[in-house]
């Protein structure tokens, strides 16, 4: 539960407000020309195991030297300092954390954050550890709001169990509409550069809605780049059509040995895409253990692919999440994430006995059907 402010303790650093006021001033540079730098105070609670620091930085000024930091005592963080706004928080417990993003464009920001630390051991014997740090609520953000309640309806939608066709027309519908309600908003531009489903006609025709007091904003680069990926995208479009030859590739598996995914064909076979440190791939695991026990002896097959860039911590998930079908391991911006363009996970493609694709991003219920017909 977000604490009122009189129970946080309020610190106040010379050099820490001197970084943000350069941050700030380096972004107006940059053109972020909304109107007047403002004062902002974000309240902070985290739960869960973390360090004794936690950093915030803006946008994509992602280095460590480029953020402004807070000590973490008694659960509680503080940040305080002058920014142009709305602008994109993004909360760090170092450079190896994963990165909480949240909208700054009100005075005040009540933030809770949960961490988990996951720990494993390199080639060197060495302890690597990754905080998984993620957002559980935010207060006094109306920008944040409607990005929370747009994500909430997206994820009713998936796990809906419409067809996968109906799903995606509801989606654009929903956006298109959106953006029509909201074209002055950050939010239209955020949730339009995750929207990795739309083709590109349906992305531009939402991107022209966009007033053009947001040009030159960081969320207008992250369309730009979603755009030209759509626009590149035949191919990989023509990869993922129903019924389409899967292109079978070599991956190691957990003892390093070489598989093809072409061994598994006289089966239907889920080719599920995930990672260790995906809290929704971890999330679905349990379920994807009680369809594998269902049907495993109907000749059905679940095939692994990790976009883990460390091999302890993906194995140490498979063994944590009891996953008992093959895995194999493919790393970040993987040749088969590639060929299907997965810009997200967790994803999957289920193929048919002959290899071909069955379906895209199913749902567990949409797969139970088809395996039975």
């Amino acid at each position: 539960m977000i604490m009122s402010p009189e129970v946080f303790y309020f610190i106040q650093i010379i050099s820490q407000s001197m970084k943000i006021i350069l941050l700030g001033s380096l972004i107006l540079f940059s053109g972020f020309l909304f109107g007047q730098s403002r004062q902002f105070e974000i309240f902070g609670t985290i739960t869960g195991k973390y360090n004794s620091k936690i950093y915030l930085f803006f946008d994509n000024h992602y280095r460590q030297r480029d953020s402004i930091s807070s000590e973490i005592k008694n659960g509680k963080f503080y940040f305080k300092g002058n920014i142009i706004m709305p602008v994109l928080g993004r909360l760090h417990l170092d450079q190896e954390s994963l990165i909480a993003d949240f909208y700054i464009d009100n005075d005040s920001i009540y933030v809770h954050c949960i961490n988990t630390i996951n720990i494993s051991v390199n080639k060197k014997k060495e302890k690597d550890t990754l905080n998984q740090l993620v957002l559980s609520d935010v207060k006094g953000s109306p920008t944040q709001d409607l990005i929370n309640g747009f994500e909430t309806w997206l994820n009713k939608l998936k796990k809906s169990g419409k067809p996968e066709k109906e799903k995606n027309k509801d989606y654009y519908e929903k956006l298109l509409r959106f953006v029509e309600d909201h074209p002055k908003s950050k939010a239209s531009l955020f949730l339009l550069a995750r929207a990795t489903s739309l083709d590109y006609v349906q992305a531009m025709q939402i991107n022209s809605l966009i007033d053009t007091s947001l040009n030159h904003t960081y969320e207008t680069n992250s369309v730009e780049e979603l755009l030209t990926r759509l626009n590149n995208k035949p191919e990989k479009m023509a990869n993922r059509a129903m019924g389409a030859a899967f292109h079978d590739v070599i991956l190691p598996d957990t003892s390093g040995n070489a598989m093809e995914t072409k061994q598994f064909r006289g089966k239907y076979t889920l080719i599920e895409f995930w990672a260790s440190w995906c809290g929704p791939c971890r999330e679905a695991n349990p379920s994807l253990k009680i369809l594998y026990d269902k049907f495993k002896r109907r000749n059905f097959e679940i095939v692994g692919i990790s976009a883990d860039e460390d091999k302890g911590y993906w194995k140490k998930a498979i063994i944590e999440d009891k996953l008992n079908w093959p895995q194999l391991l493919e790393g970040a911006h993987g040749k088969l994430s590639s060929l299907y363009d997965i810009r997200s996970i967790p994803s999957n493609i289920l193929l048919d006995k002959e290899g071909k694709i069955a379906g895209l991003d199913l749902s567990i219920k949409e797969i139970e059907k088809r395996i039975k017909k």
